[in-house]
């Protein structure tokens, strides 16, 4: 499998995780490659960031490939020289735009900033991928949030703010002349699904998405359970019927991929401030994959969904290799999944 949504942490947030645990645990689980994010401490943005982060990396080397994505901001001048780093090093596999706030602050929040990260793509002749947070914080409604009661985080961070902002990314990619790829990262929602099927008739320039483990297996109710809070993400969980839904939805073939947007956080900070966004997701990989079979999907589908596709999009040659039947939920402090594996 190749893993194109991760979050590998070290540097400033060492306590989280580290590039050399989190490559042993994926290549134990049967990752091939893994695509890491830039909103790392600090965050990776300049070509000195890329050639710190890629020697960590190569110091940390368990055996896999290791790609890297450049984050993104509204100014021109370092859009430039991100778009150089994707062509001047094989592992830097695509830029990455944060059009709402996740973990960290690497964002670009206006829409007229967002324009200026399109216009200077175009202008740049960028024909790569560009992974998109895609939450709009237009509607956000920060005040609705209370960690006493976590479900209230999908409140705070509403299913409309997903579908706005994929709406006004697209109009953004399409006026501004872009011609690489546009990924809309953990997708959470059918419609908007719906919406880049539509999209793809009639834009000329390439369109995918991808769904992870707990947008596909977890649901807003297990909010209200005990350590609800242990389920908070961004973008946040769905209800039932959104999430049965998106899993109908990979099975028919019409999301591009799994990612599994890995993320560990200490327990403590999960559940006490900061309340931390984001869990493990290279464990639960075996028992999702089993989850497929079950509902029908075949050798080809799984290979398809977690290697071809992305090999494809990302115009890059990794060796396939099959996830694993490896129990590694106790590699980490934090196990979303512990009420659920019995299911699996």
């Amino acid at each position: 499998m190749i893993d194109p949504h991760v979050h590998l942490r070290d540097e400033g947030q060492r306590h989280k995780e580290t590039l050399q645990h989190g490559l042993s645990v994926a290549k134990r689980v049967g990752i091939s490659a893994v695509f890491d994010m830039p909103n790392t401490d600090p965050p990776i943005l300049r070509r000195k960031d890329v050639l710190r982060r890629l020697n960590l990396a190569k110091k940390a080397d368990c055996g896999i490939f290791y790609g890297l994505y450049c984050g993104l901001s509204a100014n021109p001048e370092q859009i430039r020289e991100a778009v150089n780093c994707t062509r001047d090093f094989p592992q830097v596999v695509g830029l990455k735009l944060f059009a709402g706030r996740s973990t960290g602050d690497l964002a670009v929040i206006s829409e007229a900033a967002q324009k200026i990260v399109f216009a200077a793509l175009a202008r740049a002749a960028y024909t790569g991928v560009l992974a998109a947070h895609a939450e709009s914080e237009s509607y956000f409604s920060p005040a609705s949030w209370d960690p006493a009661h976590p479900i209230t985080h999908t409140l705070a961070r509403p299913p409309i703010a997903e579908l706005h902002a994929i709406s006004q990314l697209l109009q953004m990619a399409e006026e501004s002349g872009f011609s690489g790829t546009l990924h809309i990262c953990h997708i959470t929602l059918p419609d908007s699904v719906h919406m880049l099927e539509k999209a793809r008739e009639k834009v000329n320039f390439r369109i995918s998405c991808g769904a992870t483990p707990h947008h596909l297996l977890l649901n807003d109710l297990m909010m209200e359970e005990p350590e609800g809070l242990l389920f908070k993400m961004n973008p946040p969980l769905r209800d039932h019927q959104e999430q049965t839904g998106l899993l109908s939805l990979l099975l028919e073939g019409r999301i591009d991929w799994l990612e599994t947007d890995h993320a560990p956080h200490l327990r403590k900070e999960k559940l006490e401030e900061p309340y931390a966004s984001g869990i493990p997701g290279f464990p639960v990989l075996p028992h999702l994959i089993n989850v497929l079979r079950r509902n029908g999907a075949d050798d080809p589908f799984i290979r398809r969904i977690t290697h071809d596709n992305i090999e494809s999009v990302f115009g890059i040659h990794i060796p396939y290799c099959e996830i694993r039947q490896a129990d590694l939920f106790e590699e980490y402090e934090v196990n979303a999944y512990r009420n659920l594996k019995q299911t699996f």
